[in-house]
């Protein structure tokens, strides 16, 4: 049951998706569309160091290369 004070979004049709630009990144979720923006430099910088350190304490902890 949805909220009454939710707005409701507009389901694209498949015609739509298609029209729309393919420099763009969009995503489509149960028929609605939403803009994803690129990641930025600093969020870049930061999953990579984070995946770095949780893979280098993993591969502590195992004893063992996945």
């Amino acid at each position: 049951m949805t909220p009454v004070l939710q707005p409701q979004l507009e389901k694209v049709t498949l015609e739509q998706y298609e029209m729309l630009p393919e420099e763009k990144r969009f995503e489509v979720f149960d028929g609605v569309v939403y803009d994803m923006a690129s990641p930025s430099q600093v969020h870049q910088a930061l999953s990579m160091q984070l995946s770095t350190l949780i893979n280098t304490y993993i591969l502590r902890k195992k004893s063992y290369i996945f």
